[in-house]
């Protein structure tokens, strides 16, 4: 559900490097609106070596020399794929940088070898930053097999790379070394998950749990419509002994998005809701930045994540305390498109809040939103299928058996973590704020693995409706993958993968089936450290389920000290605010939208009070700017820039797409009519 970046940095098969600055270049000239050749879709090629690679839909592709240049119409946005011969992936990465620009590489900020995938015998990968033009990302990457050496450049405005990331990463991971032979699952039986193999598999993940610092997690397997397993490892709370077992409740944050995609779809096959009805008619408060697009939003489309509505959290996240239902509604009404529907993958919660009031108010127009979708919920989702202990009241939640959040310190502690961030999701909570366990979420899985169908025999829903959740409307990072309505698809093993993750402060979630197979897991972990274990425990499970080898081991090998080096690398980069920094700063700041901060001094340490939520911070330098960053277990990583404005002192928060600046004072001014963003 969060979409800032965390820190510790991203998890080990991400494909590209951190957002850095770099200076755009005149070596290539940038593209116009009226360039030819724009493409109405993905399209597969060859580089001059006769290497494939996808040209994404809405991008052009030109050869020039060794180089294919591939750009948007409009944005300057531009990747480059060259052939160079070499012998060390230095002297590969300096020959394209010629080619793209002849005046060479800008200065290089951090360079490391990245996971092998597609037939590649080693990946680099480059990070480049500039104080000309910090609105610019810049990257190269580096592929070798054999004589064959690629070298990705990468360079777009950071608004475009927040907008295009997925584009991006599905133009790296269609690079395929030449003699490169997919391995694929179609076909192949799955093993039955006997005694041995649940071992196996509980061994492994427990191993994962004792290294990257989860205090407890929980864990159900179904196959065949049979619980395989049920159960937990470790403990609901760090200095604890309380085990966590099946009935652990654990905040699931988005695996809540196809819960609220199920109840959408039993509407449907109730006959009281269409797919393809227009939003805006059956809820009249739905609204978005644009009213043609308003018009055109289909129900299907509000869980897609592909209306061209951007990601727009920092409203909720800093004071969703402060809203309800109808406030969020009301935030997603200004929130303009940055795409035509279908053409970009952008991961709104905003849309999927929507959804979930949008049902509500199909089945209970009586009631207000928030009421309307927890009975909603209840009756058509929880009920049917035996969900006793899923809910949406945080308070009944944390009574008894339930799991505690954790995060890591700067200093790489495991700690508590607080719950306040988390309260801001109950107004959001169809997009991420279910509560619930390992023995009601194995209930949901047999259903949807056996399609629609219970335990006893009769059927809670139809096919034609359950299924069409799985539909792709819109391809997101890598090669054959979709996300449909609160759900993602993957075939690129040559079966069909579905799955969804979550992630709030100090919970990770995720499901994961094979409809074909007849087989999945739910997976609840209560610390921020189970993002990194949802990035391979899947491969893990394939392994064992088909007897390959998909390096889920190695990986969880080279992780531990990886993490360990970046976050010690960001650890020096931080200390305490210095007396002229404390001197000018204001004690209150306010933006109209995401509310106030409130500085607060605790002996020598420094705490910015959102009212919800709080975090200690540090500073940094970033070029010439002095930069405050949180620190907190599990709320690390969200950066403002001192500043002022018009002599007045102020504060920035940018998340890559907008920019938030938040004035000294109590907001009077600003909420009267001032200006703040």
């Amino acid at each position: 559900m969060k979409r800032r970046r965390w820190w510790p940095l991203a998890a080990l098969g991400c494909l590209l490097l951190q957002t850095g600055a770099a200076t755009a270049f005149d070596g290539i000239a940038p593209a116009t609106s009226t360039q030819a050749g724009v493409l109405r879709e993905d399209a597969w090629n060859r580089t001059v070596s006769g290497v494939r690679y996808i040209t994404p839909a809405g991008w052009t592709a030109q050869a020039q020399g060794p180089a294919i240049v591939m750009r948007t119409p409009t944005e300057d946005a531009r990747i480059a794929l060259v052939d160079v011969v070499a012998h060390t992936a230095e002297e590969a990465v300096a020959s394209a940088w010629r080619h793209y620009r002849p005046a060479g590489a800008p200065r290089l900020r951090d360079a490391r070898d990245r996971p092998l995938r597609a037939g590649w015998s080693s990946i680099r990968s480059y990070d480049y930053e500039s104080a000309q033009d910090p609105n610019r990302v810049v990257r190269a990457q580096v592929l070798h097999e054999g004589e064959t050496w690629i070298v990705a450049i990468m360079d777009l405005p950071s608004e475009s790379m927040s907008r295009r990331e997925a584009q991006v990463t599905r133009v790296l991971s269609s690079l395929r070394a030449k003699t490169y032979v997919p391995d694929t699952l179609a076909g192949k039986r799955a093993h039955e998950l006997d005694a041995d193999r649940i071992a196996t598999l509980l061994r492994f993940l427990e191993d994962a749990r004792s290294r990257l610092g989860i205090p407890g997690l929980a864990l159900g397997v179904v196959q065949n419509d049979e619980v395989k397993y049920a159960g937990g490892l470790g403990v609901r709370k760090v200095g604890s002994a309380d085990k966590v077992d099946a009935s652990t409740r654990f905040l699931i944050a988005s695996v809540t998005k196809p819960l609220t995609s199920l109840m959408l779809a039993k509407l449907v096959d109730m006959g009281k809701l269409d797919w393809d009805a227009p939003a805006a008619r059956l809820l009249p408060s739905f609204k978005v930045g644009d009213p043609a697009l308003t018009q055109r939003i289909r129900v299907r489309n509000l869980l897609c994540a592909c209306t061209g509505i951007p990601a727009q959290d920092m409203e909720w996240v800093l004071s969703g305390d402060e809203l309800d239902p109808d406030d969020v509604l009301g935030l997603l009404a200004t929130v303009k498109p940055t795409a035509e529907i279908g053409e970009l993958y952008q991961y709104s919660n905003l849309m999927a809040v929507s959804a979930g009031y949008l049902g509500a108010h199909v089945a209970h127009p009586e009631l207000p939103l928030g009421e309307g979708y927890d009975r909603t919920m209840q009756e058509l989702v929880f009920d049917p299928l035996g969900m006793r202990a899923t809910t949406f009241d945080f308070a009944l939640a944390q009574r008894g058996n339930f799991a505690s959040p954790h995060g890591t310190t700067i200093d790489g502690e495991v700690a508590v973590a607080a719950m306040g961030y988390n309260l801001m999701s109950i107004p959001m909570r169809p997009d991420g704020g279910a509560w619930s366990n390992i023995d009601d979420l194995t209930r949901y899985l047999r259903m949807e693995l056996a399609s629609g169908r219970l335990p006893q025999g009769g059927r809670y829903i139809g096919e034609q409706a359950l299924h069409e959740r799985l539909k792709g409307q819109v391809a997101r990072g890598g090669v054959d993958q979709w996300y449909g309505m609160g759900l993602k698809t993957d075939r690129r093993a040559g079966i069909l993968q579905v799955v969804h993750g979550g992630s709030m402060a100090g919970y990770q979630a995720e499901i994961f089936w094979l409809p074909e197979n007849d087989v999945g897991y739910v997976l609840l972990m209560n610390a921020d450290a189970g993002a990194q274990v949802r990035g391979f425990f899947a491969d893990r499970f394939i392994e064992l389920l088909f007897d390959v080898d998909r390096g889920a081991a190695a990986t969880l090998d080279a992780l531990p000290a990886r993490l360990r080096r970046e976050r010690e690398e960001h650890r020096v980069e931080l200390a305490p605010l210095d007396a002229p920094t404390l001197r000018r700063l204001a004690p209150m700041y306010s933006h109209p939208t995401l509310g106030s901060i409130r500085i607060v001094m605790e002996g020598t340490s420094t705490w910015f009070d959102f009212g919800g939520w709080r975090t200690e911070v540090l500073m940094t330098r970033d070029e010439a700017d002095t930069v405050i960053e949180s620190i907190s277990p599990s709320v690390a990583g969200f950066r403002f820039t001192v500043t002022q404005r018009d002599g007045v002192r102020a504060l920035v928060l940018d998340d890559e797409q907008r920019t938030y600046r938040f004035l000294e004072g109590d907001g009077t001014a600003s909420r009267s009519g001032g200006s703040a963003q």
